[in-house]
């Protein structure tokens, strides 16, 4: 017993004296209840995580620093994580920008206002619905949001410097099918359900106009096409922007996304097409903040099919920050799902949750 201990003195002396850098730790703990007709409640969590991040200044006044976060989901369920915040990712700043490598945030999630986000709960950017119902149809990978958003790929990702409150982000990821929740080798598949090789550019402004603060953002996604055998898929090519305004204690805000044909094939008797849209409006009185929201997506397959998927969400969210780093909230969700067959019969499930969280 008295080696061991021995030991562990020894060994926190010396990475004490080794370390150069100054070491900061975060974490973020939710749970959430959810109820309603036409889903599955019950108690969960998400997004409960534990972040290790680090930085230091070289010789040449360079700041260097890393990150990295881990969810509890992984660590429970064994189930593999490949959006943020599970990330991995180190960077370099200079007065010519910011450099970050790793598995990090791309451009266009980083600088286009996420509308999405404004309602509490999260509104639909959390996903929170879908852990209850599973009935969601017309999105390719993230719903009500541009493709591989959030997505923690293994990229390259150049900040310029602001100026006059215009940012500009361009994102390089060689392979869209490595992120978060592969393995570090990287020899790629003959076949992947992701997009290729894909560029990111995305720029924003923010400023102020009669009293009204606003920040808008627009962004491409360029890429090659998803390897499919007996398959000529279309390439990415994707365009999405939004805009918030903030008046006082009110912040309006809208988003809209457009995949075009990139989740369909060359020659396709129907094409294929992808697009969604959403709008929110928050009212803030001190520690309670009231919001509404409406986003709808669709999706047309394409191929042989021409029916039109589609989801709609209407969401009301009342949120009250308690102090001390923890938050409550309640949101109120009507939910429509449709696949386009009118000899289906639809589902429009309603869906209440309530949530509590930490953050430390």
């Amino acid at each position: 017993m008295f080696k061991l201990l021995f030991s562990i003195i020894i060994m926190v002396f010396t990475f004490t004296n080794l370390a150069k850098a100054d070491v900061k730790i975060s974490g973020f703990m939710q749970h959430i209840v959810g109820m309603g007709d036409e889903i599955d409640g019950g108690v969960t969590d998400k997004f409960t995580r534990v972040s290790f991040g680090a930085d230091t200044t070289t010789d040449n006044g360079w700041t260097v620093g890393g990150a990295f976060t881990f969810s509890t989901q992984v660590v429970n369920s064994g189930s593999s994580d490949a959006y943020l915040p599970t990330a991995n990712s180190m960077y370099v700043q200079t007065d010519m920008g910011t450099v970050t490598i790793g598995q990090a945030a791309d451009a266009a999630t980083n600088l286009v206002p996420r509308v999405s986000a404004m309602v509490p709960g999260d509104g639909t950017d959390g996903y929170y619905f879908a852990l209850f119902d599973s009935g969601t149809l017309a999105t390719s990978d993230t719903g009500f949001a541009e493709v591989y958003y959030a997505q923690a790929s293994s990229r390259i990702n150049y900040a310029l410097p602001v100026i006059n409150g215009f940012s500009v982000q361009v994102t390089y990821t060689p392979a869209l099918e490595f992120n978060s929740s592969t393995s570090n080798a990287r020899q790629q598949t003959t076949e992947a359900s992701n997009h290729g090789e894909a560029t990111h550019v995305a720029v924003s402004y923010e400023g102020v106009m009669d009293g009204i603060s606003y920040v808008a953002g627009i962004a491409t996604i360029n890429g090659n096409a998803k390897s499919t055998a007996g398959a000529t898929n279309n390439d990415l090519a994707v365009v999405t922007g939004g805009i918030k305004a903030t008046m006082g204690d009110i912040t309006l805000g809208f988003h809209a996304y457009d995949h075009g044909e990139s989740f369909g094939s060359v020659g396709d008797a129907n094409k294929a097409s992808d697009a969604g849209y959403t709008a929110a409006i928050e009212y803030v009185m001190g520690n309670i903040t009231l919001g509404v929201g409406y986003a709808h997506q669709e999706k047309v397959d394409g191929g042989s099919s021409s029916n039109v998927k589609e989801d709609t969400i209407t969401y009301f969210g009342l949120g009250y920050d308690i102090g001390g780093g923890v938050n409550t909230w309640v949101q109120f969700d009507n939910i429509s799902h449709s696949d386009g067959d009118h000899a289906t019969t639809e589902t429009d499930p309603q869906l209440l949750m309530a949530g509590i969280s930490l953050g430390f």
